[in-house]
C-alpha cells in the first residue's frame, strides 16, 4: 500500500516538474504583446513590418540569453524610446494616463447617482394633488352652475 502511494506521489512530482519549466518559459509573443511596432504602432505580436520582425528576433535572442521580460522591454525602450511600450508606465507624469479614466468613471457614476436622486425628489413634488374634499367639491359644482355658458 505504501509502495503504491509512493509511486503515485513520484509520478505526480515528475509531472509537475515537467510542467513548471514549460509554464515559466518566456515566449516571444508574451513580450511582443507588451510593446508596439515603432513604424505602424500596432502591437508587435500582430505587426508584420520589417522592423517588427527584427524586434521579434531581438526578443528571441534575449530570451535565449536568459533575459527576463522587463529586461527585454527596457532594452527595446532604450533602442526605440518610451513610446514603444504598449501601455504607459504607471509612474511619474504617465500616471495621469491611468488615473484620468478612472476618475472620469467615478465622477460619472457619482453624477448618475446624484441626478437619479434629484429626479426622484422632483417626481415626488410633482405628484397629483390630493382629491378635493366633499366641501370643496360642492363649492366647485356651485361655481360651475353659476358660471354656465352664456
Amino acid at each position: 500500500m505504501r509502495r503504491g502511494a509512493l509511486v503515485v506521489l513520484l509520478g505526480v512530482g515528475l509531472l509537475l516538474g515537467a510542467l513548471v519549466p514549460a509554464a515559466g518559459a518566456l515566449s516571444v509573443n508574451e513580450v511582443a504583446k507588451e510593446v508596439k511596432c515603432p513604424t505602424c504602432t500596432t502591437p508587435l505580436d500582430t505587426s508584420e513590418a520589417p522592423v517588427a520582425q527584427d524586434m521579434k528576433i531581438y526578443i528571441a535572442e534575449r530570451i535565449d540569453a536568459g533575459w527576463n521580460k522587463d529586461q527585454i522591454i527596457e532594452g527595446l525602450v532604450i533602442e526605440f524610446g518610451p513610446s514603444v511600450r504598449a501601455t504607459p508606465p504607471k509612474s511619474g507624469f504617465d500616471l495621469i494616463a491611468w488615473l484620468v479614466p478612472m476618475i472620469a468613471v467615478a465622477v460619472g457614476l457619482a453624477a448618475i447617482a446624484i441626478l437619479t436622486r434629484l429626479w426622484a425628489i422632483r417626481g415626488r413634488r410633482r405628484r397629483m394633488p390630493a382629491p378635493p374634499t366633499a366641501a370643496e367639491e360642492q363649492a366647485l359644482e356651485a361655481r360651475l352652475r353659476n358660471t354656465g355658458p352664456t
